[in-house]
């Protein structure tokens, strides 16, 4: 009786014990009742997405600009840029334009462009060549080659890594504004055009006026209109007076009359530029008063030699806009 009796508390524990053994035998165990089952991870998935969390895109934008910030810091500096005159005449000599860049880098490639004021690609391109930096430099600006009009020159250079310019003040403009014209009005100071008598045509003891009379104090400086050859220096008492015959590049010849005594600086056969100074207004010769009788002279051979003469007043009075 004894016996059966502990057989039957055996077989009980071992039927209470029967559910703990399966739990651990790698099953895996039920969710509680209510909870959502977990999904299985695939094999090496830690649970990082991949993706950046708000705090690092910023970070790294932050990161981004700091670079852009050192790179730009690092830039060549345009220090000064400035064209000596606004106005460039052609055959008038070329005009200087001087800058300063600064740069950690010892040197740096500089261009110069041109472009049309009202746009458009640029018309041309002066290669300067690797120039050092910390220094004033001087170029030359010819306007020779550029039809008359209204330009922009700009300044563009470059350091070894490929840093592109920069200002470093509103001041240092990286780009000019110039005009190029064609004539100079042939007097520098003040003048008047004169009454009817003073006109081309006007009559005269046995002939016509063949110029426009330029009333102005003796003294006034006389320059080249137009860059060319001096044809005659002489002197003409009961005419002329002491003058000046030019013969212009653009194939008119100029004629200035009356000049003062003493005043002429060109010689026969010498180069002249636009706007240079030959001499000053004066009163010798038939004169009645000081005056610059001014001729043009067109076709042919020029000034007495095949050619005839034009009225100048419509050439003096577009050059008088900008001279």
């Amino acid at each position: 009786m004894e016996m059966a009796r502990a057989l039957a508390l055996l077989c009980t524990a071992l039927l209470a014990a029967a559910p703990a053994a399966a739990a651990d035998s790698g099953g895996a165990a039920a969710p509680p009742h209510g909870s959502t089952p977990a999904q299985p991870k695939a094999v090496g998935d830690t649970g990082d997405t991949g993706g950046l969390r708000p705090g690092d895109r910023r970070a790294r934008r932050e990161v981004a600009q700091r670079r852009r910030i050192r790179r730009l810091r690092a830039a060549p500096v345009l220090a000064a840029f400035e064209l000596r005159s606004p106005r460039l005449f052609q055959y008038g000599g070329s005009e200087p334009v001087s800058f300063r860049i600064d740069s950690r880098a010892k040197t740096v490639k500089v261009r110069l462009y041109i472009v049309p004021a009202s746009g458009g690609k640029a018309v041309a391109t002066i290669e300067l060549g690797e120039l050092s930096t910390r220094a004033t430099h001087t170029a030359s600006l010819n306007p020779n080659t550029l039809v008359p009009g209204s330009y922009r020159l700009r300044i563009s250079a470059r350091d070894g890594r490929g840093r592109a310019l920069r200002r470093a003040r509103a001041s240092a403009a990286a780009i000019a504004e110039f005009g190029v014209y064609g004539h100079r009005f042939p007097l520098i100071g003040p003048f008047s055009y004169g009454n009817e008598g003073s006109r081309f045509g006007a009559p005269r003891r046995g002939h016509t006026h063949q110029g426009q009379d330029l009333a102005a104090a003796e003294g006034t400086p006389v320059v080249t209109p137009h860059g060319g050859v001096v044809e005659t220096v002489q002197y003409q008492a009961k005419g002329a007076g002491h003058y000046v015959v030019v013969g212009g590049e653009d194939g008119r010849d100029y004629v200035f009359m009356h000049l003062r005594a003493g005043s002429i600086l060109v010689r026969e056969r010498q180069a002249v530029r636009t706007g240079q100074r030959i001499g000053e207004v004066g009163n010798t010769g038939a004169s009645s008063g000081a005056h610059l009788h001014f001729e043009i002279w067109e076709g042919g051979g020029g000034w007495y030699d095949g050619g005839h003469p034009v009225d100048p007043l419509p050439y003096l009075k577009s050059w008088d806009r900008y001279s």
